[in-house]
Formats: structure tokens, sequence, C-alpha cells
């Protein structure tokens, strides 16, 4: 794999897109920037994910720990400014400790402590995006899919821990 090779892989039937590894060139760095709000870092991001969506997409970005998209909405609206795809702010969820914050403490949030919510209908003819800056196990974009009722998952950046989580799922299968 080269560096910010798209990444697509399943999981619990929910897929996730992205525009490269975590780990890869400058992406940690960007990922990080994306989180502070850094405008250059959500432009380049934007320009990223841009180039992986297609023309009958809507995005949809995930509530942030205080309920509503914020870091997310503005990754989207970025987004919208090269593909002119509409934005849809279809899901809330409760206040809650972030999912960063809670890894540090060792601790990872379940779906269900995101409390998401779908608040919006999305029109019929489109794919729903649900946009994240980044995705590490994938359990707050599968939260957000699952209260969505469908869609695909698009970050800027994948971690190699859903990945893993994959691989090891994929060698039960054999």
């Amino acid at each position: 794999m080269t560096e910010n090779e798209p990444i697509k892989t399943v999981s619990d039937g929910i897929t996730f897109l992205s525009t490269g590894r975590y780990y890869d060139g400058i992406n940690q760095w960007v990922a990080h920037k994306l989180k502070d709000g850094d405008n250059d870092a959500i432009d380049y991001a934007a320009r990223q994910i841009a180039k992986l969506l297609p023309q009958n997409a809507v995005l949809v970005p995930i509530p942030g720990h205080h309920g509503k998209a914020e870091h997310t909405m503005q990754l989207a609206r970025a987004i919208s400014s090269y593909t002119h795809l509409p934005i849809v702010d279809a899901l809330r969820g409760i206040e809650r400790d972030s999912q960063y914050d809670a890894k540090k403490r060792g601790q990872t949030l379940s779906g269900e402590n995101m409390g998401f919510y779908r608040q919006k209908s999305l029109s019929t003819n489109r794919i729903p995006y649900i946009v994240d800056n980044v995705v590490d196990t994938g359990n707050t974009a599968k939260a957000a899919a699952r209260a969505l009722g469908c869609g695909i998952v698009i970050s800027f950046a994948m971690s190699d821990t859903l990945l893993e989580i994959q691989d090891v799922s994929r060698s039960f299968i054999r």
C-alpha cells in the first residue's frame, strides 16, 4: 500500500472509506489539527475527501461529544465547497465525554453512551456519507450509521485499529 492510498473496509456491515492511514505521512498531524479547527487542515482534508465522493452523495456530519456536529460540520462544509454536495445535519447525540478523552483514561465509549438519534430525514435519491475526521475503532461511526439507518462512513484518516479488528475477524472466518 502506498502513502495516502484510499482505504475501504467493511465492519459489522458498515462500509468505511478513508483517504489514508492515520500514521502515514502528515496524516496524524492533520488529524490533530482537524480536531483543533485549523482552517488549513480542514481545507487539506476536504480536498482529499472530495476526490472519493460520488455526485449522488449527501454529507451527514457525525455529532461530537456536545451532541451536535461541530468539527465534522466544518469539514462537511469544506468538502461541500469543493463538491457542491448537499449537507444534512441529520444526527444528534447526548452530551458526553469525548471518545478521545475516554481512551486516554483507558475506556472506550459504546454506541449507547453516545445516544445518537436521527433528527432529520434524508433524500432517497442520494447516498448518505457520514463524515468523520478520523476512524479508530469505528465505534462512533458505527453508532452514527445505526442511528441514521444507512450510510457509508467517510473519514480523512483511519488508524490501524479498525483494520486489525477486521483482520482478526477474517481469520476466524477462514
